[in-house]
This record gives structure tokens, sequence and C-alpha cells, in this order.
């Protein structure tokens, strides 16, 4: 299990390190009463993220079952590191330059006024739904679902991996529960530095992950 859990760290990571639920957790907790939202949104996230991995996990075991199953799934995991690899170049390129902003989706802009059971379906839509964390969720999936080892350790490692994929949103919400607005000088910064340079983060995890996954795919053939 520690080996599957393992190959999972940098797809969480990847998923992690997305600055955009981290913002928008932000300007939620720190928006009036925003603790109910933010607690729908770390939610909804969580959901999306559990929802993705167990999906995809579950397909992944239908086709890699039996021998020849097993090669289809280094095939798999072959085709999706070299995808990795060619995503994680795209985003390199695109990394902003000078003093270039990312531009800020619409669904953020209307955070303020979203009730809790709006900010969980956002949390849950922007997980699923947004193709660049889809990615890791799907690496993930296929990672588990073509691992042999009994139902209860896979699951335990979906519940790492949702642990470490949403512990951005989780942890800025708890601390807000607890401490209050103070959170904001602790995490602003963090948010920042990883708008700043969120494609050249996302490209790094990226290669390695492709790179993973295009070795093992490889030897598994």
């Amino acid at each position: 299990m520690l080996e599957l859990v393992a190959e999972l760290v940098p797809q969480a990571l990847g998923l992690a390190a997305s600055p955009l639920p981290l913002i928008a957790v932000l300007l939620m907790v720190l928006s009036p009463n925003g603790r109910g939202r933010s607690i729908g949104f770390a939610a909804g996230r969580i959901l999306g993220v559990l929802a993705t991995v167990a999906a995809v996990a579950a397909l992944s075991e239908l086709v890699t079952r039996g021998d020849e199953g097993t090669r289809t799934g280094s095939v798999i995991r072959l085709v999706l590191g070299a995808a990795f690899v060619l995503l994680a170049f795209s985003k390199f390129r695109a990394r902003p330059t000078g003093t270039a902003e990312p531009k800020t989706p619409n669904w953020m802009l209307a955070l303020d006024g979203m009730s809790p059971a709006k900010a969980l379906g956002t949390g849950f839509g922007v997980t699923v739904a947004n193709p660049k964390e889809l990615f890791f969720g799907i690496a993930a999936g296929v990672v588990i679902g073509s691992a042999t080892l009994p139902p209860a350790s896979l699951a335990a490692a979906v519940l790492v991996y949702a642990a470490l994929a949403t512990v951005t949103v989780v942890v800025p919400v708890v601390a807000y529960l607890f401490v209050g607005a103070r959170v904001q000088a602790v995490l602003e910064p963090v948010r920042a530095w990883l708008v700043r340079r969120y494609d050249l983060v996302i490209a790094i995890v990226l290669a390695v992950i492709g790179a993973v996954m295009v070795v093992k795919g490889i030897t598994g053939l």
C-alpha cells in the first residue's frame, strides 16, 4: 500500500497546488457571513475529489482485470504519461511573464453572494469540470484501479489521496473557524505566490507524474 500511496502523492500535490480553489476559499472566509460558504465549498471540493477518483478507479479496475487487462493498464499509463508530459510543456510555455496576472473566472466573482448550498455545488463543479484538475483525478484513479491490493487498502489509498489533494482548501477553512480573519496574514502570501507561479508549479508536477507513469507503463508491458 505504501508504494501505491507514494505513486499517488504527485497527483495529490498537483491538485492541492491549484490556486483557484484556495483563492475562492480566501474570498469566502474573509467575506461577511463567509463561514457557511467556506464550509460548503470545502465539502464540495472533497466530494468532487472522491467522486472523480472513485469513478475512474472503478472503470479502470474493470478494464484492467486479468493478464491482458494488466497489459491494457500499462498501455493506459503510458498514454496518460505521455499526455502529461506534453501538457507540462504547454503549461510551462503558458506561464505568465512580466507583470501579467491570470484571469479571474466569472464564477469566482460571484462568490460573495453564494448560499452555502450553492458554494457546495461550486466546490464540486470546479473540481470535476475543470480539465486541468480532472487530469490529476483521472491519473490517480487509473493508478488505484490498476493496483492489485485488497479493497480495504484501495479505499484507504483513496482517502489518503483525497486528504492530500484537498488540504490547501480544508486547512484555511478550519483555521478560519478557530482563528478568524487573522489567517489572511498567513495565507495571502501563499495565495500570491501560487497565483504568480501556478503554471510553473503545475508544469513541474505534470512532468513528474508523466515521467513516473511512462516508466510504470513501459515496465508493465
